[in-house]
């Protein structure tokens, strides 16, 4: 029992890293971990996981991690709930409903798609940190009565207009969710921070929120999706993940409030290029 229990030890460090990038920047951790299952342990491990159950292996297991992500983002001040409330009202349903059809659509050419738009989003984001920002260090700049205190007492002056482009990439972000588990987070975050000028850690704690209750929906879906075939769970890689990312989700929040909000959007620059680039590989390689 302790054997099969501890067979893959060393997913622990890993997924606590993967969990603690994906939730320092509300990128999906199923973006990471996915090819590590289908790709990484047919050769380490000598297991071969199908797709559809790397799929639900790396949604089950970044539902944890935003989950415990979520809970630190609440306690350190940085999640806007009236930007989730016009958001989840969207992007849930949509979710739900694409994730029926997750099966009936090629996914390499929603992944090299998705892909190619993360590219363009990191070069946007790499553009708004080379020209200066939009805010102060700490997105402290404004007058009368700040939006947003967080735990540290950092004020935070800004406004959310919603409208018809609001809705349209909520809805976007829920298609992309439901039909490969992942995009939503990236494109909240970019929108929130350049279109909107949130200060980058409020952006990132909120859009935790949203990929949190929009995956979760959508997992849901994919696992009565998965349940009409042959699923075979493998029970000792979630031993060893959950737990790693239960952690990386506490430590996330921590590191994100005491980062400056424009070097936060070099890292967030880097990692959309380089989870872009994976999906556009993915994508190709159907």
């Amino acid at each position: 029992m302790l054997e099969y229990i501890f067979e893959f030890w060393w997913m622990l460090p890993v997924a606590f890293c993967i969990c603690l990038i994906a939730t320092s920047s509300s990128v999906e951790g199923a973006v990471f971990f996915t090819p590590i299952f289908i790709l990484v342990f047919p050769f380490i491990a000598g297991v071969k996981i199908v797709p559809i159950e790397a799929i639900f292996l790396a949604l089950s297991i970044e539902l944890f991690g935003f989950g415990s992500a979520l809970i630190g983002y609440f306690r350190w001040g940085l999640v806007d709930l009236s930007i989730v409330k016009k958001v989840l009202p969207v992007s849930v349903p949509v979710g739900m409903g694409f994730g029926f059809l997750a099966h009936k659509v090629p996914s390499h050419l929603i992944l090299g798609f998705l892909g190619g738009l993360m590219v363009v989003l990191s070069v946007l984001m790499l553009y708004s940190y080379l020209a200066g920002g939009i805010h102060g260090p700490d997105g402290e700049e404004g007058e009368g009565l700040p939006t947003r205190v967080d735990s540290l007492g950092r004020r935070y002056w800004y406004t959310y207009e919603h409208g018809p482009v609001g809705v349209s990439w909520s809805g976007f972000g829920g298609l992309l969710v439901g039909l490969t588990g992942i995009g939503i987070g990236e494109l909240t975050t970019t929108m929130l921070i350049l279109r909107n000028k949130l200060p980058v850690r409020v952006a990132i704690g909120t859009g935790i929120m949203i990929v949190f209750f929009t995956a979760f929906m959508a997992t849901l879906v994919h696992a009565y999706v998965f349940s009409s075939g042959e699923l075979n769970v493998h029970w000792n890689v979630l031993f060893m993940t959950i737990p790693a990312v239960a952690c990386g989700g506490q430590v996330s929040p921590y590191i994100n409030s005491r980062v400056d909000g424009e070097k936060m959007k070099a890292f967030l620059s880097l990692i959309f290029i380089l989870v872009g680039g994976l999906l556009i590989w993915r994508g190709v390689g159907g």
